[in-house]
């Protein structure tokens, strides 16, 4: 405020170049003394005197004041016009008997200045002079130097086809969705009389393919150094990769001040679809030069021979669900390979029925391309058909029915003692017997014990029970009974604790096993 103020009074009361007279009596709060710069000391130019009491040491350069008549005056104000600009109080050392003010370098031609003392008139002589001086010589530069370096693979190029084939000839959609639900396989039927038997041979082939280049990378190392005399403060790095920005990698974040002399280096690592062509330039943006900042050389991407050249021998792995994994063989370029290897099926070598999948999958060892082929092997067998179960009241069937139409489904009264029953399948078939346990603390043990050649279906939760306290009326819907047991699938005995009731209705999944009529090609 007090700045402001002064200046407005230095205004007033400015006089004739190089001449000072006292301030108006009576004005108490303004300046006692004011003069004019006459123009001394613009041959005092000193700029190895930087760093010294207040003058800067960064290039930015400085105007050093002194008024040697300070006098009695206790405060003084230096304002610049013209070239320069702003007020200025005085400097170090105050207990001196000069004035001393420290202001930006402004051009000397053009430039006006005056000043003002405070509390008291000057002393005779002397007068406002420029003791040293030293132009703005600060200039931000940077120097941008990048690296450019090229490399790739070459892999030498392999196909791989492999088949089966049985000596019947029965081929089939192999299914599954491996590899192709829509492909075709060798399907093998061994029957039970031994009929069947038959020898199943594959095939590998492994064809040269000539060889295909790849992993294309351009990488290298960008070195920014601060060349001038200014601390720069580095705003991004920007990378043209034939004349597609990439990705820069800087171990410092952004904005960062990059002091004079120090460099920062920072990479790009660009991996590229082919061999492309055209230069690289790097680019450092700083907050003094935004656009078009300070670039490097451009250099030119250049491709030598590939770095890694590989499988020129490959090695064929052969990996089976009958032989395990076994080394085929190797081939070499630019010649093609084939390998072979058979199986006899026999029925005798089967310890139980059913359908095998035998997959067998061949592999390039370096390049991991493979091919497989699958035989199916159906074994005779038999099959199990299921039937629908229920525990009668006694040894006779149909005898409590939950409904007298359409269902068939039985219930059983239950007093407080043991009590077993009959259990029928498929309405009237008996498939065992169910037995009652006696109460023990409100509890009842249902046991079923299925009669030969019955078995539990292998289905989840083959096994329901519901109690009643009345006798059940209409259709029963056994998925919402409360006990639901999953007996062991091909078992015969299975048993299920409930709490004790009235009535109880005990729902089965079994089945038995009979030759499977519909097997063959």
């Amino acid at each position: 405020m007090r700045k402001r103020m002064m200046a407005t009074l230095a205004v007033a009361a400015m006089l004739l170049v190089g001449v000072g007279v006292p301030a108006v009596t009576g004005a108490s709060s303004g300046p006692t003394y004011s003069e004019n710069w006459d123009g001394r000391g613009s041959d005092s130019l000193k700029c190895g005197l930087a760093g010294e009491g207040d003058r800067p040491d960064d290039g930015s350069g400085w105007i050093h004041w002194v008024f040697s008549t300070k006098g009695a005056s206790t405060d003084a104000l230096l304002t610049l016009g013209g070239t320069g600009s702003g007020s200025y109080s005085p400097g170090e050392p105050l207990t001196a008997n000069i004035w001393h003010f420290y202001t930006p370098y402004a051009e000397l031609d053009g430039l006006t200045a005056g000043i003002e003392l405070f509390g008291g008139q000057p002393g005779a002589g002397g007068g406002l002079v420029i003791s040293d001086y030293c132009p703005n010589t600060a200039q931000e530069h940077l120097t941008v130097a990048k690296t450019v370096d090229t490399s790739y693979e070459r892999d030498h190029d392999w196909g791989i086809s492999k088949g089966a084939e049985s000596e019947l000839g029965y081929v089939l959609p192999c299914g599954d969705g491996w590899p192709d639900p829509h492909a075709e396989c060798p399907k093998v039927w061994l029957f039970a009389d031994g009929t069947g038997d038959e020898t199943v041979t594959w095939t590998v082939d492994v064809p040269y393919e000539g060889h295909v280049d790849s992993k294309h990378r351009v990488a290298g190392d960008i070195d920014i150094e601060n060349t001038g005399n200014l601390d720069a403060v580095i705003t991004g790095v920007e990378d043209l990769l034939a004349g597609t920005p990439v990705d820069v990698d800087c171990p410092v974040t952004f904005p960062h001040t990059l002091a004079v002399g120090s460099t920062l280096r920072c990479t790009y690592d660009e991996h590229v679809d082919s061999k492309i062509t055209g230069d690289n330039v790097a680019t450092a943006f700083t907050e003094r030069n935004t656009d078009p900042g300070y670039s490097s050389v451009p250099v030119p991407i250049v491709w030598g021979d590939p770095d890694v050249e590989r499988n020129e021998t490959v090695t064929v792995d052969d990996c089976s669900d009958l032989a395990g994994c076994e080394e085929l063989g190797q081939v070499t370029a630019p010649h093609s390979g084939q390998f072979t290897s058979s199986h006899v099926f026999r029925f005798a070598d089967f310890d139980e029925c059913g359908s095998y999948r035998y997959d067998n999958t061949a592999t390039i060892r370096e390049t991991g391309e493979d091919a497989s082929a699958r035989v199916k092997v159906n074994v005779q067998c038999v099959t199990f058909e299921g039937e629908t179960a229920w525990a009668a009241n006694g040894a006779v069937p149909g005898q409590l029915r939950y409904t007298n139409r359409g269902n068939w489904a039985t219930y059983v009264q239950y007093g407080d003692t043991a009590k077993t029953t009959t259990l029928f399948a498929g309405r009237t078939l008996d498939a065992g017997q169910v037995s009652f346990s006696a109460p023990v603390d409100g509890k009842v043990t249902i046991t079923v014990d299925l009669a030969g050649p019955w078995q539990f279906e292998d289905v989840a939760e083959n096994l329901k029970v519901q109690g009643y306290a009345t006798a059940p009326r209409g259709n029963p819907a056994p998925g919402r009974f409360a006990h639901k047991v999953a007996c062991d699938a091909g078992g015969t005995t299975c048993e299920v604790v409930v709490p004790a009731n009235n009535f109880y209705g005990v729902h089965l999944n079994v089945g038995q096993l009979v030759p499977d009529p519909n097997f063959g090609p």
